[in-house]
């Protein structure tokens, strides 16, 4: 876990750069957020599976987990568009995601290293959060209603 909080830096200021010049479209800069958040997350369930295992408590193994996501990516995926209602572009607006704000970060060097550490991990989370609901208001903004795009699967659309 040593440097996490310089690689959450990093990769947040070199997509900025890169891969926001790089979207062509309103629909991949969506998908990129959902895909970055949703990275962050498995990563956070990651550390805790493995925080369970040295604690002793029984855990699937990576292995078991490893196997249906290799059958998922051979199966070929769509994206899906759908409509965000009004009233949840308006809540938006209104309560943007940010749960650390007005939290001092002077305070954090008066912190024990692991409460930094999950700091920094969930203002990471957070931050991509506020980012995709900032990318639908911008497009709501736009164009007078917004889009949200989800990858699905071929199996995931039949249940």
């Amino acid at each position: 876990m040593a440097g996490s909080d310089r690689e959450l830096r990093r990769s947040r200021r070199l997509m900025r750069k890169e891969e926001l010049s790089a979207c062509a479209s309103e629909q991949d800069l969506i998908l990129m957020l959902k895909r970055e958040m949703k990275a962050l997350m498995a990563r956070r369930r990651e550390e805790w599976a493995l925080e369970d295992r040295v604690a002793g408590k029984k855990v699937q193994s990576v292995g078991e987990e490893a196997e249906p996501a290799a059958r998922a990516a051979k199966k070929r995926k769509t994206v899906v568009k759908r409509k965000v209602p009004h009233r949840l572009i308006d809540y938006i607006i209104l309560n943007p995601h940010n749960p650390w704000n007005g939290y001092p970060e002077e305070k954090l060097g008066k912190c024990p290293q692991k409460f930094r550490e999950f700091y920094a991990k969930e203002k990471a989370r957070a931050d991509k959060l506020l980012e995709y609901q900032q990318a639908l208001i911008k497009q709501f903004r736009t164009k007078g209603y917004a889009e949200d795009y989800t990858e699905v699967s071929d199996n995931d659309e039949e249940n």
